[in-house]
């Protein structure tokens, strides 16, 4: 087995690294990578943050179905919408920050019951290993495609109906529904993916990992293997972090994923022939200078596996967290 190791490598143009609060001599940032962090703000910011939106979203859905009266200035139904645009965000922020400060509260307390074994706390492990559910991905990209489309439908309303600057409103919402079909693209190929490889499994060969030492594990192979060209497995070390970019007003935020370790395994097809039907080995070392999994953190940083094989139709993509700690 051919192992190479990549360092502080990326594909992604330098303006973009700049962008996202890297650059030469430091972690790159993985643009593409799917976080672990949701939002840029957590516990009782979030809980805080969302309460206005709730309020505004059950105040627009009230007014809609007449349960209040106000004077409308566009039909029931698409108050009802705009109402549900801010209820669901609010509702999410809301269940997010409340959720976050009790596994804040569990962390510290189990924390102090056993000091020095994090992985029994930190997140739900499973020590026989990991699932990745290619339809919890393929759900949460329709969601977002949904979503997006229907933040559109008022602008949509109000440039079909209304005159003069108006229509700047209908180009508007044209020229970001255009944006939008990268969702569904995307949630297109995530469709393809979970239907001819289905739902993917890392079985850990030990439970807990340290740095330092040699990871073992075993890919349970994926419906279709023998379609797929060649296999990567990439081992990354990941730190998120909440990046502002802007100023004043237009200031905004997002979670960006830098990579602080890298190494890879890449399958050939004649390799590959010898898995088919059924586990597939990995092996890495593990350094043992860098940080350990530490996904209670806000934002967090750990270990994963990322399994890439490249296939004629749909590839094959899956994500694996890792327990790497300290000894």
């Amino acid at each position: 087995m051919s192992i190479i190791t990549v360092k502080d490598t990326t594909s992604t143009s330098l303006r973009i690294q700049q962008m996202l609060g890297s650059g030469p001599g430091m972690a790159p940032a993985l643009p593409n990578y799917p976080a672990q962090s949701v939002t840029t703000v957590d516990g009782l910011s979030a809980a805080f943050f969302g309460l206005p939106f709730l309020a505004a979203g059950v105040f627009s859905g009230m007014a809609g179905f007449n349960v209040i009266h106000t004077k409308q200035h566009g039909p029931a139904w698409l108050v009802a919408v705009i109402g549900a645009m801010f209820f669901f965000p609010g509702l999410f922020l809301f269940v997010h920050g409340v959720q976050g400060m009790i596994r804040k509260a569990i962390y510290k307390h189990k924390s102090a019951q056993t000091p020095g074994q994090a992985w029994l706390f930190d997140y739900h492990w499973r020590a026989e290993g990991v699932r990745f559910s290619a339809f919890n991905a393929m759900v949460s990209r329709l969601l977002g495609a949904v979503f997006w489309n229907v933040f559109l439908v008022p602008f949509f309303w109000i440039g079909y109906t209304g005159h003069g600057i108006a229509r700047v409103f209908f180009a508007f919402a044209c020229l970001f529904a255009l944006f939008g079909v990268y969702f569904w693209v995307r949630w297109a190929q995530m469709l393809a993916d979970l239907v001819r490889y289905g739902n993917s499994f890392l079985a850990y060969d030990t439970f807990p990992y340290f740095l330092g030492g040699t990871l073992r594990a075993r890919l349970r192979a994926p419906r279709h293997l023998a379609g797929v060209q060649s296999l990567t497995m990439t081992l990354r070390c990941i730190q998120e972090r909440y990046i502002t970019t802007g100023y004043g007003n237009n200031r905004s935020s997002r979670v960006v994923c830098y990579e602080l370790y890298k190494d890879v395994i890449t399958y050939d097809l004649q390799r590959l022939a010898n898995f088919v039907g059924a586990e597939i080995p990995i092996e890495f070392r593990l350094p043992a200078d860098k940080l350990p999994t530490s996904l209670a953190d806000t934002p967090p940083t750990y270990w994963a596996i990322e399994a890439r094989g490249e296939a004629a139709g749909a590839d094959y993509e899956a994500y694996f967290l890792l327990p790497v700690y300290k000894t």
